[in-house]
C-alpha cells in the first residue's frame, strides 16, 4: 500500500494553510485602507476567517457542490410547492457567511461581529474575498442580500424599512431573509428597456397588521433568477400606462410568503444546469398576479435598481479576485513541491517567469478592487460627490477588468497543474467554472464598456478619476519613484486627449475602440495604485520589504503597458529568476534595479 505523507509530498496542495496569514498583500492593502484601531480589531476576525474557509468551507464546498440544489415543484398530493431543497452542508456554508461572520449584515447594523458601529467596506468585502476562495455559489445571495438592504436602505419608505430590513441584516439564521434580484426576461437579456413584465394596482385595500400594503400584482417572466428561493425579491416591472424603454419602469419588493403564510403568486418552472456557481439555486420564474410593494419613486425603477447592480458588480470583481488568489496559491504552493526533471517546478525559469506573471495580475487587481470598496466606504460615511463620481466609474472598471484577468489566472493555474488541474478531485476545474461567470453576471463586457462610455459622458465620471490619477501621480515625489510617476502621468493625459477626441466622432464609430481604451484605463489606474504603494513601501524603515512593491509596479507597468516590441511576455528581464523568493514570500528588496 502507497505512503498517504509520499503522495501529499508527490501531489501538494493548499491544506492547512490559513488564506489570510497566507495573503500578505491583503494585510498590506487593509493597512492602507483602514485606521490602525480598524486594522487591528479586523486581524482576528480575517485571522478566523482565513482559516474556517481554508478547512471548513472548502471541505463543505465540494460536497455542495457535487449534490446540487433540487427544486419541488409539486407535494405528494399533487400541491404547487415549488420548494428548493439543498444539501445539508450548503446550508451549513451559509450559517458560516451569514451568521459566524455576518457578512451580509455587518455594514447596515451597529455592533456585528462586536464592532463599534458598522463594519467598514473593506473589512467586509476582505471577509467574502477569503470565504470566496473556498465557495463562491453561496456568496451570491450573500451579495444580493447586502445589495438588497443597501437599496431599501435607500429608497424605501419608513414602514418599508422597519417591516424589512431586520430581516435582510439579521445575525442569526432563524431570522435572515435572503435577498435577490429577479431581471433578466427571454427577449431583454441586458436591454433591460425591453422588459415585459406587468405591474398592476391591486383592488384589495386591506391593512396587514404590520400597517403595510402590497398595492401593486406582478405578471411576467424572469429569466436567469439567482438564489431563486430567496425570502424577498427586487424586480422591475412597467406599470400599465407606463413608457416604455427603462424610464417606464418601477421597482419593486416581491416576498416569498404572505403575511398569512401563503406562498406569493409565482412559481419556478425548473432550475438552470449551469456551468458553475453549482451549490446555488438559479431558476426561471413565472410572476402570476405576484403581491409586491413599490420600492421609491414609482419613476425612477431602474435607477434605483443600479444601486443594487452597482454594488454586485463589485461582487462580482471580489469574487473573481478570489479565483485568481486560490488559483495562484495553488499554483505557488504545488510548483514549489513538486519534483520534475531534477527539481522543483518552480525552480525552472519558465515556471518563474509564470508564477511571477499571476503574481502580478493578483496584487495589482487587489490594488483596483480594495480602492474601489474604500471609495464606497467614504461615499457611505461623507457623501462627497467628488468619491461619488470616482466610485461611478471605478465600479465598472473593476467588473470589466478584475473578471477577464481571473478567466486568464484560473486557467493559466490550472494548467500548471497538470493532468490534476483537469480532474474533479481538486479544485482547479471549480475555481475556474465559477470565476467564467462573474464576466457574465451583472452585465457582460461590452454592457459594462458601454457604461464607462456613459457615466464619462453623462456624470463627468472620467474627469473624477482623471484628477484623481493625477493627484496621486503628482504626490510621487520619492526618486526611486518619481521618473515612471511622471511617465505614466503623460500616459494618462495621452488617454485623456484619445477619448476626448471621442467625442468628434458620431456615436457608433465612437464605440469601437472603447474595449481597448477601457483596458487602458483600468491598468493605469491600477499602475498609479502600485506606484503609490511602492513609494509607501520605501518610506517605511528598512526592516521593511524596501522596494519589492516597487518591482511588482514596475513588472505591471511593463507587461501591460510598455509591452516589449517583440510582443507580450518576449523581454528577458530577469527580475523572476533573481528575485522569485522576495516577490512571492514577501521578503526585503534592497538592491538597485532597473529594466
Amino acid at each position: 500500500m502507497s505512503n498517504p505523507t509520499n503522495l501529499t509530498d508527490l501531489m501538494p496542495d493548499t491544506s492547512g494553510i490559513n488564506f489570510f496569514t497566507a495573503d500578505h498583500d491583503l494585510s498590506f492593502l487593509l493597512q492602507r485602507h483602514l485606521s490602525e484601531e480598524d486594522y487591528e480589531r479586523a486581524l482576528l476576525i480575517l485571522t478566523d476567517m482565513g482559516a474556517v474557509a481554508s478547512q471548513r468551507m472548502d471541505e463543505l464546498a465540494q460536497i455542495a457542490n457535487r449534490q446540487g440544489p433540487v427544486l419541488m415543484q409539486f407535494d405528494k398530493r399533487g400541491q404547487r410547492v415549488d420548494e428548493v431543497t439543498f444539501h445539508p452542508d450548503y446550508h451549513e456554508l451559509e450559517r458560516i457567511a451569514y451568521q459566524d461572520f455576518a457578512i451580509a449584515a455587518c455594514s447596515h447594523r451597529d455592533g456585528a461581529l462586536g464592532w463599534p458601529g458598522k463594519v467598514p467596506q473593506p473589512v467586509k468585502f476582505a471577509l467574502g474575498y477569503l470565504g470566496m476562495q473556498a465557495e463562491a455559489g453561496v456568496f451570491c445571495p450573500v451579495s444580493m442580500t447586502d445589495a438588497l438592504a443597501r437599496v431599501l436602505e435607500r429608497y424605501g419608505s419608513e414602514p418599508l424599512k422597519r417591516r424589512f430590513l431586520p430581516g435582510l441584516t439579521a445575525l442569526t439564521m432563524g431570522e435572515l431573509k435572503q435577498g435577490a434580484m429577479f431581471l433578466t426576461e427571454k427577449q431583454g437579456g441586458s436591454d433591460v428597456g425591453l422588459t415585459s413584465t406587468v405591474a398592476k394596482p391591486r383592488l384589495s385595500n386591506n391593512i396587514s397588521e404590520n400597517g403595510l400594503q402590497p398595492e401593486w400584482e406582478i405578471w411576467g417572466d424572469k429569466w436567469f433568477c439567482s438564489n431563486v428561493s430567496a425570502d424577498l425579491i427586487l424586480t422591475l416591472a412597467r406599470p400599465e400606462g407606463a413608457p416604455g424603454g427603462t424610464r417606464g419602469l418601477g421597482l419593486f419588493l416581491v416576498p416569498r410568503l404572505l403575511d398569512d403564510g401563503m406562498h406569493n403568486a409565482y412559481t419556478i418552472n425548473r432550475l438552470k444546469d449551469k456551468l458553475g456557481t453549482r451549490s446555488m439555486a438559479t431558476g426561471e420564474v413565472t410572476l402570476q398576479g405576484a403581491q409586491a410593494y413599490l420600492v421609491g419613486n414609482r419613476e425612477r425603477g431602474f435607477v434605483q435598481m443600479t444601486e443594487m447592480i452597482n454594488l454586485t458588480r463589485i461582487w462580482a470583481a471580489i469574487g473573481s479576485l478570489a479565483a485568481m488568489r486560490r488559483s495562484y496559491l495553488e499554483a505557488l504552493v504545488y510548483t514549489r513541491g513538486r519534483i520534475a526533471f531534477g527539481r522543483p517546478l518552480a525552480e525552472h525559469p519558465l515556471m518563474r517567469r509564470q508564477l511571477v506573471d499571476l503574481l502580478i495580475e493578483v496584487e495589482g487587481c487587489a490594488a483596483l478592487a480594495f480602492e474601489t470598496a474604500a471609495v464606497l466606504e467614504r461615499v457611505d460615511r461623507h457623501g462627497v460627490e467628488e468619491d461619488r463620481r470616482l466610485l461611478r466609474i471605478l465600479t465598472p472598471l473593476c467588473k470589466y477588468y478584475i473578471p477577464k484577468r481571473g478567466e486568464y489566472v484560473t486557467l493559466e493555474a490550472l494548467e500548471m497543474r497538470g493532468g490534476n488541474g483537469y480532474v474533479e478531485d481538486w479544485v482547479n476545474p471549480r475555481l475556474l467554472r465559477d470565476a467564467i461567470v462573474n464576466v457574465v453576471w451583472e452585465g457582460s463586457s461590452n454592457v459594462i464598456v458601454l457604461d464607462v462610455l456613459r457615466v464619462i459622458e453623462r456624470e463627468g465620471a472620467g474627469a473624477a478619476l482623471y484628477h484623481m490619477l493625477h493627484t496621486r501621480l503628482q504626490s510621487l515625489q520619492h526618486p526611486v519613484v518619481a521618473p515612471v510617476a511622471q511617465q505614466v502621468l503623460t500616459l494618462v493625459s495621452q488617454l485623456a486627449e484619445r477619448l476626448q477626441e471621442l467625442t468628434s466622432l458620431d456615436h457608433e464609430s465612437a464605440q469601437l475602440p472603447m474595449r481597448g481604451l477601457v483596458e487602458r484605463m483600468v491598468q493605469l489606474t491600477i499602475v498609479t495604485l502600485l506606484l503609490e504603494q511602492a513609494q509607501n513601501e520605501l518610506l517605511r524603515d528598512s526592516e521593511g520589504t524596501g522596494k519589492r512593491k516597487w518591482l511588482i509596479a514596475l513588472l505591471y507597468l511593463h507587461q501591460h503597458v510598455l509591452v516589449h516590441p517583440d510582443a507580450l511576455a518576449a523581454d528577458n528581464d530577469s527580475t523572476a529568476l533573481n528575485y522569485f523568493d522576495a516577490l512571492v514570500d514577501w521578503k526585503h528588496v534592497a538592491v538597485g534595479y532597473s529594466f
